[in-house]
């Protein structure tokens, strides 16, 4: 019996939450302005009611107890923000937001929500793990910079919204980034060792100077949006840059060591330039109907092939960098409709006889 009561005893100690300053239980909402700082303990759905400030200090540790209602494995305790976050932590002392659970787990509490929350919200030196979504929001506005986002189902997910990211990492969660109908801005930020490393629809996305590597999908993963990437390094996720109708500038990436495709176009349209598409497993670019050109950039060094063309629309990839300069063996690393029939061709004379000059730094 005494074995079964310590049992007992160890078990609860491993489910309940540390002492907190601050407890909200049940379904609570905030109707006036608040401030938070140490430890903050949810233990249920807290609202922040429209026009109400929520502001969280520097140091501050906000955690979720886990609960789920529905048997589907995911915690449904969070906050839901109709007013203003203002979450503004230091490089010494991050704001934290996590399981209060001793062992916690990718959805062991729901999610940053926002809703209709268009005012200056803002998320600096915060750390969200543990999450089924670490930030979600419909209808909303946020500059979330110098965060972290890890362990979470999806790191971050939104739709209708106007999301800036700079300087932030986004590590190990099964999704990293997915949204839709927003414009976004990611700039010196890392999305590294997910599923899926970032996919958009419906979005204008500029991209600049990130990292996106180690993500077992795709990299970088567009549908019916427009793109701007100049100053990336998308390397060693299964593809790196895949487009499906969607048009986009591509400029001074490094694309490297995807074990597909570096770059897979589907009936979309590509301005590609300046651009270091390396040691790719089946291609530097695969073309399938889609439309745009290749200029100045170094094809040089992929697996099977520097650039397949699967579709019924040519590839002008003049001015181009193969490691060669003799057509004759540039032909052997062009698959096109000189190879399979119905296919057309990709042109690549006037090919450049060194790397060009301004490719990115490895």
């Amino acid at each position: 019996m005494k074995r079964v009561l310590f049992l007992l005893c160890l078990l609860l100690s491993w489910a309940l939450p540390a002492a907190a300053e601050t407890v909200y239980r049940g379904e609570q909402t905030l109707w006036q302005d608040t401030v938070w700082q140490g430890e903050v303990l949810i233990d249920g759905v807290l609202t922040v009611a429209p026009e109400v400030v929520l502001e969280i200090r520097p140091g501050t540790r906000i955690s979720f107890t886990f609960m789920d209602s529905n048997g589907d494995g995911i915690g449904e305790h969070e906050i839901f923000i109709q007013g203003r976050l203002d979450a503004v932590g230091t490089e010494e002392n991050p704001i934290v937001f996590t399981s209060a659970r001793r062992v916690p787990f990718a959805g062991a509490w729901g999610a940053i929500n926002m809703m209709m929350s268009e005012g200056d919200n803002r998320l600096v030196h915060c750390i969200m793990e543990y999450g089924y979504r670490g930030y979600h929001a419909h209808f909303s506005s946020v500059a979330v910079t110098d965060c972290i986002f890890r362990h979470n189902v999806r790191g971050l997910q939104f739709q209708e919204s106007t999301v800036t990211l700079r300087r932030c990492l986004i590590l190990e969660n099964f999704n990293g980034l997915q949204f839709r109908d927003s414009d976004v801005i990611i700039e010196q930020s890392r999305i590294s060792g997910s599923y899926w490393g970032l996919r958009c629809l419906y979005t204008d996305l500029r991209l600049t100077d990130c990292v996106i590597e180690d993500n077992a999908i795709n990299g970088v993963h567009l549908r019916d949006s427009t793109l701007l990437a100049e100053d990336n390094h998308l390397v060693r996720n299964r593809r790196g840059l895949y487009l499906q109708r969607s048009r986009a500038e591509v400029r001074g990436n490094h694309i490297a060591d995807n074990s597909e495709h570096g770059i897979f176009l589907e009936d979309s349209e590509l301005d590609g330039t300046h651009n270091l598409v390396t040691g790719n497993g089946r291609s530097g670019v695969r073309w399938l109907n889609s439309r745009g050109t290749l200029r100045a950039n170094d094809l040089s060094g992929n697996g099977t092939y520097a650039v397949i063309n699967d579709g019924n629309t040519p590839l002008d990839a003049t001015g181009n960098w193969w490691g060669t300069a003799d057509e004759s063996l540039i032909g052997g690393l062009v698959r096109d409709g000189r190879q399979r029939t119905g296919l057309a061709d990709v042109f690549y004379d006037e090919a450049l006889t060194a790397p060009p000059a301004r490719l990115p730094s490895l």
